[in-house]
């Protein structure tokens, strides 16, 4: 598999936090966004386990430098929809190197322009907002 069984530290990006976080809070209380993240975060830090399941989809690994990129489907807290029926995703950068998660994005499929594809959206975000992972798109 991608991911080592490592416990991972996970950080949300200062863009994910200003462009998508701050629309989650306003379309759901507060308090559910932040039960949600902190769920998204305990369950990334043990990434390894939760690959198995659909959850995880891999879209870009390096074998080179262990790095990849990743979307994860996630339900808001006190919700009825499923992680998949939802359409809420997070983007994340894995370093098994490092052990770091970088959460670069957090979106609901409303989020998603119409004129791209679902993958072709999150690579435009990603080359033109970090450019580290350009390498990755």
């Amino acid at each position: 598999m991608f991911i080592k069984d490592l416990f991972f530290q996970v950080i949300f990006s200062q863009y994910a936090e200003t462009h998508f976080c701050k629309d989650f809070c306003k379309k759901y209380k507060e308090k559910k966004w932040i039960a949600t993240k902190n769920t998204i975060t305990e369950t990334l830090q043990r990434a390894f386990m939760v690959q198995q399941t659909n959850l995880i989809d891999v879209l870009k690994y390096s074998q080179e430098d262990n790095t990849g990129i990743f979307k994860f489907d996630f339900k808001v807290a006190g919700t009825n929809f499923s992680p998949k029926t939802s359409g809420n995703r997070a983007i994340f950068s894995l370093c098994n190197n490092t052990g770091t998660i970088n959460i670069l994005l957090v979106y609901g499929k409303d989020h998603c322009t119409k004129k791209h594809s679902e993958t072709q959206w999150i690579f435009g975000h990603i080359k033109t907002n970090f450019p580290e992972y350009r390498k990755y798109c």
